[in-house]
C-alpha cells in the first residue's frame, strides 16, 4: 500500500465514523416516543459529539502529517484529537444541560409540589451547578492535558486565593454574596423586591454569582452586585402574605356634618368587598380638613397578590363616584 494511501486512513475512517455517529444517533432518537426528553437530548447531542469527533479525527491527521514533512508543533496528533474530544464533550453536556432544564421548566409534572418562585430557584440553582461542574472537570482535564501537574494546580490556586484576598477583595465579596442568597434565599427570581437605603427597586429576572439582574419599573435592566445585599436592608414586597391598598382622595361634603355619614359608608363600602380582609379591619381616616375639602384615606388588606389588588382598587374607584354622588359630596383637586 502507497504511502498517500495510508496519510488517508484516518480522514477518511474519521469522515465515515462521524456519518455513522449522526445517523445512529438519529435512528435512536426517531425510535424514542415523539416530543420525549429522550428525543431532544439525542438530537442535542448529535451535532455537537459528530462536531467534535471529525474536528478531532482531521486535526490528528493534520498535526502528523505536519509532523512528518518537518514543521515544529507545539502538540502531537494524539494530544490535538483528544483537546478536541474533551472539549466537544463538554459542549455536549452543556447543550444537553439546557435541553434538560428548559423541559422542566416548561412541563408542570416535574416539581409539581413546588410554587413557582421555587421552582424558578430550583432550576436557577440546577442550571448553575451543572454548569460549574462541567466546566471545572473539564477544565481539570484539559490542564491535566496541557501537562499542568496536580501540584501546580495546588500552588496556582494558592497563589490565586492569595491573589483574591490581596487585589480582588470586591470580586470575592460578590461572589461570597451570590453563594449566601442560594443559601438563604431572602428572594427568587420573579420576587419584586427593593432596597431603601439606595433607592434600588425592580422585579428579579436572574441572579448570578456575581450580580442579580432587577427589571425596573421602567422596564430598564438593572445589575446590582452582589455584595450589596449583604450590606443593605432587603424589603420583599412579594413575599409577604398580605398587602395593603391605600387609596387618597379629596372631597367636599354638601354640609361639614355630613362628613361622618360619608366616612362611614366609605367603610361600609370597603367592608362589602370580598377580597378585604376582616383583620386588620378596614378603615377611612380624616387625614385633614382644608378650605378645598377633606382629605381622606381608604386603607384595606388583602392577600397578597397583585392581579387581585389592581382589581379590587379598579371597582372601588369605579363604584365611589356613584357612592359619592349620592351622598351629595363631590370630589374636588387635591
Amino acid at each position: 500500500m502507497r504511502l498517500a494511501d495510508l496519510d488517508l486512513i484516518i480522514p477518511v475512517t474519521t469522515l465515515l465514523l462521524g456519518l455513522g455517529l449522526g445517523l445512529g444517533l438519529e435512528l435512536v432518537a426517531r425510535r424514542c416516543r415523539p416530543g420525549s426528553l429522550g428525543r431532544e437530548l439525542l438530537r442535542r447531542a448529535r451535532l455537537s459529539l459528530t462536531t467534535s469527533l471529525v474536528v478531532g479525527g482531521l486535526g490528528w491527521w493534520l498535526f502528523d502529517l505536519l509532523g512528518r514533512i518537518g514543521w515544529p508543533l507545539p502538540r502531537s496528533g494524539q494530544e490535538v484529537r483528544d483537546l478536541a474530544l474533551t472539549v466537544g464533550l463538554m459542549w455536549t453536556l452543556l447543550r444537553c444541560k439546557s435541553s434538560l432544564v428548559s423541559r422542566i421548566a416548561s412541563d408542570p409534572r416535574w416539581l409539581p409540589a413546588r410554587s413557582r418562585p421555587n421552582r424558578a430557584f430550583v432550576l436557577d440553582l440546577l442550571d448553575k451547578l451543572i454548569s460549574a461542574v462541567v466546566v471545572l472537570l473539564g477544565s481539570l482535564e484539559l490542564l491535566r492535558q496541557f501537562g499542568v501537574a496536580p501540584a501546580l494546580l495546588l500552588t496556582a490556586s494558592g497563589i490565586g486565593a492569595a491573589a483574591l484576598g490581596l487585589g480582588a477583595k470586591t470580586l470575592l465579596e460578590n461572589l461570597l454574596g451570590g453563594v449566601m442568597l442560594y443559601v438563604n434565599r431572602p428572594f427568587t427570581v420573579g420576587d419584586t423586591i427593593a432596597l431603601p437605603d439606595r433607592s434600588l427597586r425592580g422585579t428579579v429576572r436572574a441572579i448570578g454569582l456575581h450580580s442579580t439582574e432587577l427589571i425596573t419599573a421602567e422596564r430598564q435592566p438593572l445589575f446590582i452586585p452582589n455584595a450589596l445585599f449583604a450590606q443593605h436592608a432587603i424589603v420583599n414586597t412579594s413575599r409577604p402574605p398580605l398587602r395593603r391598598l391605600e387609596l387618597g382622595l379629596t372631597l367636599r361634603p354638601a354640609q361639614p356634618s355630613d362628613l361622618g355619614r360619608v366616612i362611614e359608608a366609605l367603610e361600609a363600602l370597603l367592608g362589602r368587598q370580598g377580597e378585604v380582609l376582616a383583620e386588620p379591619a378596614p378603615q377611612v381616616r380624616l387625614v385633614d380638613y382644608r378650605g378645598a375639602g377633606a382629605e381622606l384615606r381608604l386603607e384595606a388588606w388583602c392577600r397578597n397578590d397583585p392581579v387581585v389588588l389592581d382589581a379590587l382598587r379598579h371597582r372601588l374607584l369605579l363604584e365611589l363616584g356613584p357612592l359619592l354622588e349620592g351622598l351629595g359630596a363631590r370630589l374636588t383637586p387635591e
